[in-house]
């Protein structure tokens, strides 16, 4: 085995340089080209990836401040809501107010009249009731200038 034979050995190197060359012809290049281009797509496919990454962040940005104006707007909308719904309120609280005075006037205003009228129909009967009294006094009927003669003695009386 550890015989050199010179033969062998020329054939040996001549063979493998036909096996490398025929390999570098059919396999290595096509090897290397898909190689390549399988790198040239990872880099592409990673610069696709980082393009998105950042236009996913700012899209994300603007959902946020999106959300943000929306929030604001919210707030914005519950506050005016409440201060709407203060302003019905004292508003009804006051037409409320003025409805119940007017009514209390009313009322006022109809005992007063409903008292004169029952005091003017009281000294009316009373007065009907005297004169009926002082007929059975008197046993007679008194003719009109004797009930303002009458009339007139009693508030001359009455003043004094």
């Amino acid at each position: 085995m550890m015989d050199l034979h010179p033969g062998l050995m020329i054939w040996t190197i001549i063979s493998f340089v036909i096996l490398l060359v025929v390999l570098k012809k059919f396999a290595w290049t096509p090897i290397l080209t898909a190689l390549d281009e399988r790198e040239k797509g990872i880099k592409d496919n990673i610069e696709a990836a980082r393009k998105a990454r950042e236009e996913a962040e700012q899209s994300l940005t603007v959902y946020r401040q999106k959300i943000t104006e929306a929030q604001a707007e919210a707030q914005a909308l519950v506050t005016k809501a409440r201060a709407d719904a203060e302003r019905v309120r004292d508003e009804l609280i006051e037409k409320s107010k003025a409805d119940a005075q007017a009514q209390i006037e009313r009322a006022r205003k109809q005992i007063e009249l409903e008292s004169e009228a029952a005091i003017k129909a009281i000294r009316t009967e009373v007065s009907s009731l005297a004169i009926f009294a002082a007929e059975k006094i008197i046993n007679r009927s008194l003719t009109p200038e004797d009930h303002k003669r009458l009339a007139t003695e009693g508030l001359k009386e009455s003043l004094n």
